[in-house]
């Protein structure tokens, strides 16, 4: 079987994909790539988005259709999209929260500096949003390990390296974090096999 390569470096996305990867048990190889010189990357993706995996004569880019493509071509390992429609609708719901709410205020801090900004106010304003972005968390984690159903899936993959995105880089601080949520990052991103 051919082995799976992943072409990325240190964001949101390639964290999900490489938690995917350990968390189904499957061996890949992490290809570190500057983020400035992202030719390799557009000579196997045609794009300049991350992560792009390579299984084969496969190649995908887009985090979610990894995930999807790894569940589907790998499905003796454990499953991050699996029940009823009623459990699958609730995955993409967190999917949908994690990219388009959670991610929201990091992205802008990350476009403005970009561009070339560098007013603090412009971070400072970002971190009450992702605060209370982040909060909504708790009752969906009240009593339970996992978002969705009694293990992992990709609605944990998805959301839990996004949160300790923004823990990581100060948008709030761990002491903050409500512990249940806290706990929840924690056992999610221990997934996370650091780059060789």
């Amino acid at each position: 079987m051919s082995e799976i390569e992943i072409f990325g470096f240190e964001t949101g996305n390639n964290v999900k994909v490489r938690i995917a990867l350990e968390y189904k048990g499957l061996p890949y190889k992490f290809h570190s790539i500057d983020p400035a010189g992202r030719e390799r990357v557009v000579a196997l993706s045609g794009q300049l988005l991350t992560p792009v995996m390579r299984h084969g004569e496969v190649v995908l880019f887009d985090s979610g259709a990894i995930l999807r493509y790894l569940d589907a071509n790998f499905p003796e390992s454990p499953r991050l999209f699996f029940g009823d429609r009623k459990t699958l609708v609730a995955i993409e719901g967190w999917e949908t929260f994690s990219r388009a709410r959670l991610y929201a205020p990091l992205i802008e801090v990350v476009n403005y500096r970009l561009q070339g900004g560098e007013d603090p106010a412009v971070f400072e304003a970002a971190k009450p949003r992702f605060q209370a972005i982040l909060s909504e968390l708790s009752p969906a984690l009240a009593g339970r390990e996992w978002l969705v159903g009694d293990s992992m899936t990709a609605a944990d993959v998805t959301t839990a390296p996004v949160a300790a995105r923004g823990i990581t880089f100060g948008f709030c601080h761990r002491e903050n974090v409500d512990p249940v949520v806290l706990e929840w990052v924690d056992r999610v991103v221990a997934y996370d096999r650091q780059p060789d």
